[in-house]
């Protein structure tokens, strides 16, 4: 009998697991771009105590979790790699693992399942999003992707099966999935954060830019030109912000703050944006 190769979600985990455990010795590598995210967290928090869910967490190299911690009274990680999670809870004062708690694994693609049924495709973005909500607790005070679009979209390049579906498709279906879920796990009038990595020094000479660059204004440029990660690209983001429904309904306008440059594993240089798109309150 031929052996069944592994279903699409564990080959992902599995994948994720390895691109964890070369990262996992990089925390003063990601000095720069971890005190960027966590002040672009602690910028959103409430003056004291909430509930912040933060996903993508893998090893938290890119978190702060003690400052977060001082300020936060519930921290949420969430990834598929249970292990990575585990070894940055490790690391931690038990002051801070007590605030700590952890979900996975979780596939916050919303697609692996749906890719692998071999009945009639639904609508790959609600039924995505509604299973990765089920996963998760709810009525967050912020939630967070940091750079996880990218990655989630890599392994959906390198794992699903070519000619079922576009790649392109697959990358607007995870972009909208992700947006939804976010704005999902927010109490209304609450913000998240999508960190983005728009694209790496493989593609832009970001070691030729001259001190003073408007990095706003690159990424803006760079975007347009087409230049970037496509479910990182801010046009598209923006340009699916606007023509979504439910993002329509139920999110503010975002709003970019100031990107930065960071150099990460073998030595590839990111440029990288926050951005904040609140849940529209009720009244």
């Amino acid at each position: 009998m031929t052996k069944r190769p592994p279903a699409l979600l564990e080959r992902a985990r599995l994948a994720e697991q390895r691109g964890n455990r070369e990262g996992r010795d990089l925390w003063d590598r990601y000095a720069v771009h971890r005190a960027h995210v966590t002040d672009a967290i602690l910028a959103l928090a409430p003056a004291s105590g909430g509930r912040v869910c933060l996903l993508g967490a893998g090893n938290a190299n890119d978190l702060d979790l003690e400052r977060l911690a001082a300020r936060w009274g519930e921290i949420h990680l969430v990834d598929i790699d249970p292990t990575a999670l585990s070894r940055a809870v490790g690391r931690q004062p038990a002051e801070v693992r007590a605030k700590l708690r952890l979900h996975a694994p979780v596939d916050l693609s919303g697609l692996y399942q749906q890719l692998e049924s071999r009945g009639p495709k639904r609508d790959l973005v609600t039924t995505g999003v509604a299973e990765v909500l089920a996963k998760l607790p709810g009525d967050f005070d912020l939630a967070v992707s940091g750079c996880v679009l990218s990655q989630m979209s890599w392994a959906l390049q390198e794992l699903a099966d070519e000619g079922e579906l576009p790649q392109a498709v697959l990358e607007q279906a995870l972009l909208r999935i992700h947006l939804r879920t976010l704005l999902g796990l927010v109490r209304p009038g609450q913000p998240t954060l999508l960190v983005a990595d728009l694209v790496s020094s493989d593609a832009y000479p970001f070691d030729e830019l001259t001190p003073g660059t408007d990095l706003r204004a690159l990424v803006e440029h760079l975007s347009e030109e087409r230049i970037a990660y496509p479910v990182c690209n801010l046009a598209l983001i923006k340009q699916i912000l606007r023509k979504d429904e439910v993002l329509t309904a139920e999110g503010e306008p975002p709003q970019m703050g100031q990107p930065w440059l960071w150099t990460g594993r073998h030595d590839r240089t990111y440029l990288v944006y926050p951005l904040v798109l609140r849940r529209r309150a009720r009244h």
